[in-house]
């Protein structure tokens, strides 16, 4: 059972130790000074801290000044026993001397990096190496901090309460972390139960609602026929929620494959303005296209990108102000385009531009979150679930392409998505 160092008697901390320790009779001595931390500066629950020197009075006088403030105190002579006794001891900070035989103190401080339980762990080095070199060499292999010979009591205290503290608030906000993971784990799987019990009952009273709307149990007088279709409108719209929030996870954890296959740009582009075609005249927003006549064929899943440009247009008409209009335009990637320099191939950009509102630069990047929504200023509501961008973000991504906005407030927005076309970039 490993336990922390005995405490030190007076004898420990004698005159005669003390000059055991002296810079003159040894390079890697430690000389305190006789100074006292102020008492009103103690923190409310000390550390603990594993102190590693090859020097015995070094560490008597290390242990000492660690104890007196409270510190729980493990020690090592070697590089090899810190190592051996980390996992047991769990400290909180580990004071290292550099200059050590067989396993110097960079080493041992690589080692404590390279191994994942204790990547974190902070460590000072203790030198009386004064050159900037070798501070330098120590910051590479991963020290947090350094104490130069002659320590200093006051100082030594006051590093290890600001490192004991900083891993304390790290492993604090490791866990809230870990706690936001795992609730949202949980909503997501409660969604996904509850999503798959949705849309059976749901697909039911659909078809009772058909079965109404047909005539088949009976006609209907108008005032009946106008609440059943108010009824199959919005059950087909809960439908088509439920059916996006099952896409969205399939997408999210990789089960959703794409059905890939040759498209027509054009086609694809016509055939979306089709189905938002009602919303914008009821809305009273024309819709203007600019389509590049070089556009190349594009091997994409049809019925994702329909999707993906149908939730864009919807979202452009909703938002954009009566008497406007909105533009959906497709482009070449520009040779050295910034945002997409890093892709492997080039890329046919989709953009579509409203006139509506615009978005605050604090909410651009929200609105891809799944159930991230934005406020309509002049309405004071928000006026969607949140999953469409969801959904149109990882169906463009699925197909190794990338999606974002610009936007000023009072001036509209323009939503781009880029999709790969196969060919390389251009030089």
């Amino acid at each position: 059972m490993l336990k922390p160092s005995e405490p030190l008697t007076s004898a420990s901390t004698s005159d005669s130790d003390k000059s055991v320790a002296s810079p003159d009779s040894h390079l890697d001595d430690v000389m305190v000074a006789p100074a006292k931390p102020d008492a009103a500066a103690l923190p409310e629950t000390p550390g603990r801290v594993l102190v590693v020197d090859d020097t015995a009075a070094n560490i008597r006088l290390l242990a000492a000044i660690l104890k007196i403030e409270g510190f729980e105190v493990f020690t090592a002579q070697s590089g090899a026993e810190a190592l051996g006794i980390l996992p047991e001891a769990a400290p909180d900070v580990v004071l290292l001397d550099i200059m050590m035989p067989e396993m110097n103190g960079f080493e041992v401080c690589a080692k404590i990096r390279a191994d994942p339980t204790t990547a974190n762990l902070p460590v000072v080095m203790v030198t009386a190496l004064q050159e900037s070199a070798d501070r330098v060499r120590a910051l590479e292999a991963g020290a947090d901090d350094f104490l130069s010979k002659p320590v200093d009591e006051v100082e030594v205290v006051a590093r290890i309460r600001s490192l004991v503290r900083a891993k304390r608030e790290r492993a604090a906000l490791e866990k809230a972390y870990g706690d936001i993971q795992k609730a949202e784990s949980l909503r997501d799987t409660l969604v996904e139960m509850l999503v798959h019990d949705l849309r059976t009952p749901l697909t039911t009273i659909l078809a009772s609602l058909d079965l109404l709307q047909t005539g088949k149990t009976g006609l209907l007088d108008p005032l009946q026929q106008e609440v059943a279709d108010m009824c199959m409108r919005g059950g087909r719209h809960l439908l088509s929620l439920v059916n996006e929030l099952l896409d969205i996870g399939k997408l999210e954890s990789g089960e959703m494959t794409l059905h890939l296959e040759e498209i027509s740009v054009a086609e694809l582009v016509q055939d979306a303005i089709n189905h938002v075609a009602a919303q914008g005249q009821k809305a009273g927003v024309g819709l203007q296209t600019e389509l590049a006549p070089d556009i190349p064929i594009l091997r994409a899943d049809e019925d994702l990108l329909r999707r993906i440009l149908i939730n864009l247009l919807g979202n452009a008409m909703k938002f954009t102000r009566r008497g406007t209009g909105v533009h959906i335009r497709t482009r070449r990637q520009s040779t050295g385009e910034a945002r997409l320099s890093q892709s492997p191939q080039k890329s046919l950009i989709f953009e579509i531009h409203d006139e509506g509102e615009g978005i605050s630069p604090a909410d651009q990047e929200r609105i891809f979150h799944k159930f991230g929504q934005v406020e309509n200023r002049q309405a004071g509501r928000r006026n969607s679930t949140g999953l469409g961008l969801t959904f149109c973000k990882l169906a463009v991504e699925a197909h190794g392409g990338q999606i974002w906005v610009e936007s000023s407030e009072g001036k509209g927005s323009t939503f781009s998505f880029s999709i790969p076309t196969g060919a390389a970039p251009e030089e």
